[in-house]
């Protein structure tokens, strides 16, 4: 099992987040002891509302893991997630080109529909079209990474002999991870995805992201077993998909125990989940390194 972990974009000015060092500290400190990945997730331009009801701040997904890959040699750089719909697919194709070569290669895109129906109506795109944005999209994408002449005629997006060069160090592309739990994203995951990310969560959060509800490791499971049935009808098989589900909330929290955290990796590891999300304790940076820092010595290590 691999370990990735969300930076978290604060404006708190004593809290740390938002010095350029400190985020230059948080992707050295994940890389030395022994996370598979660092992410930044992509909303650009969320309400207030939202962000009052417990939403969160983020960078630029794109500028913020260059900036990481230039300060780190080994360690994924992942979006998690790009809302898809959001972006022109040539402009979005050019951004992660640009993380996935300039990283030397260490690129994973976790990719999702979108949900903050406001948020649609900021960036002008119309959130009830957002699952045939995303299939078109992604389509125009891999059409940018893999052909010398782009040409696209669809119903969102037009491409007439484009060439979209510098190609991704990594082909045909940098992995693409679907996000969500609907039958739909596990039907992208088995027709063209490298990894699925699941939510797992409350039925509140579930109906906030506008996806099924995974509560329990035992319904992770069995979501599991319809991807793995999916993977079939496509002549794919578990084995060449990566799984992406969160450890349990606080995992972090003061007072936590290894041989518990230990207890519950096991368990994901057991129904298939593959690469475990940390969710790092809010509160300021510096105890958030040492947290970090802890989890790496006493459970990352004995992995």
């Amino acid at each position: 099992m691999r370990f990735m972990a969300e930076y978290n974009v604060r404006s708190d000015p004593d809290a740390g987040w938002l010095d350029p060092d400190n985020v230059a500290t948080f992707a050295r400190t994940l890389e030395e002891v022994g996370f598979g990945a660092l992410a930044f997730t992509d909303h650009p331009a969320p309400s207030a509302k939202w962000l009052a009801a417990g939403g969160h701040e983020t960078f630029d997904p794109f500028a913020a893991l260059t900036f990481c890959a230039a300060v780190t040699r080994r360690i994924r750089l992942m979006t998690h997630l790009t809302v898809v719909p959001y972006r022109n697919p040539l402009l979005q194709a050019r951004s992660m080109t640009t993380v996935d070569v300039l990283s030397g290669g260490r690129a994973i895109f976790a990719l999702g529909t979108g949900y903050l129906r406001s948020e649609f109506a900021a960036l002008g795109v119309d959130a009830d079209e957002r699952n045939e944005l995303f299939d078109e999209a992604v389509e125009v994408m891999r059409k940018a990474w893999t052909q010398d002449v782009v040409e696209h005629a669809g119903r969102h997006f037009h491409a007439t002999g484009q060439a979209m060069l510098p190609r991704p160090v990594q082909r045909p592309h940098p992995p693409l991870w679907l996000g969500g739990n609907s039958g739909l994203a596990l039907d992208r995951v088995a027709r063209f995805g490298q990894g699925w990310a699941a939510l797992v969560g409350s039925p509140q959060l579930a109906r906030s992201a506008r996806t099924a509800s995974i509560t329990s490791t035992a319904e992770l499971a069995a979501r599991i077993r319809e991807l793995e049935r999916r993977l079939h009808t496509h002549g794919r098989t578990l084995a060449e998909i990566d799984i992406l589900a969160p450890t349990p909330a606080g995992v972090l929290a003061n007072g936590w125990s290894p041989a518990q955290r230990l207890d519950e990796l096991a368990r994901l590891r057991d129904v298939g989940v593959t690469w475990a999300g940390v969710v790092l304790p809010g509160g300021g940076f510096a105890a958030a390194m040492d947290s970090v820092r802890r989890f790496g010595a006493e459970v990352v290590a004995a992995l």
